[in-house]
């Protein structure tokens, strides 16, 4: 994997904004609205593989999002 995913993965994971734009906690991946409406597989695995395959899973959930929801606005 590359590193400059896996180092933004885990920039944003610390952050305190949500890819949406709205606010969330860090150490969270995403606001809670954008976190529920992520299929329950992809809830669980955002947080089994914290160390190890994150920024895979993130970035595949920022595309559900992307695709399956109004949520995400501007991003390509």
């Amino acid at each position: 994997m590359e590193r400059s995913l896996e180092k933004q993965a885990l920039e944003e994971l610390d952050g305190k904004t949500c890819y949406c734009g709205a606010e969330k906690k860090a150490g969270q991946s995403f606001c809670s609205r954008c976190y529920f409406s992520l299929p329950k597989e992809t809830q669980r695995a955002l947080y089994r593989h914290i160390s190890e395959g994150y920024a895979g899973i993130y970035d595949e959930a920022k595309d559900w999002l992307r695709i399956n929801t109004d949520r995400i606005k501007g991003h390509a």
